[in-house]
């Protein structure tokens, strides 16, 4: 597949007002990240509703060959449904920058196909080249703040 230069290590952090269809009880909601067509899920965090939180840590390796399959991160939030979950919407990002300054800590807005705005997901990402081991960074996010739904 070409040569690995790096990991990308993604944060999902949180996201905030995403829709929520179910009028009686809050949506159990996911968030998935795909990078050069490797897919990968936080766990669901049920009764998040609009304002759902992760933590969770996903890693991509970083290829050398550059393409917007290797550079543009697709993030998307989901509703996990009894049938089939249904997809809340869609941002990307790209990563180019933040493989040259090593991280990025920002809020990615979402959308459906028709431009619709559907909420914003905070990712903080940090690049690491190949050589040093690899360690979860500090957030910028005060402790106290960092968790908390709006």
């Amino acid at each position: 597949m070409g040569e690995e230069i790096g990991t990308l290590v993604v944060v999902v952090l949180k996201a905030r007002n995403l829709r929520d269809k179910h009028t009686f009880y809050k949506q159990d909601a996911y968030a998935q990240a795909t990078l050069n067509k490797e897919t990968k899920k936080t766990k669901v965090d049920v009764k998040g509703g609009q304002h759902p939180v992760w933590d969770e840590e996903l890693r991509f390796p970083i290829m050398k060959r550059v393409s917007d399959e290797t550079r543009m991160l697709e993030v998307s939030c989901w509703s996990k449904e009894p049938r089939a979950d249904e997809c809340v919407g869609r941002g990307t990002v790209d990563i180019t920058e933040t493989l040259k300054t090593g991280e990025f800590d920002d809020w990615v807005p979402l959308k459906m196909e028709d431009g619709a705005y559907r909420g914003e997901v905070f990712l903080e990402m940090t690049y690491y080249a190949k050589t040093p081991p690899l360690q979860r960074r500090a957030s910028k996010w005060k402790p106290t703040e960092r968790l908390t739904r709006p």
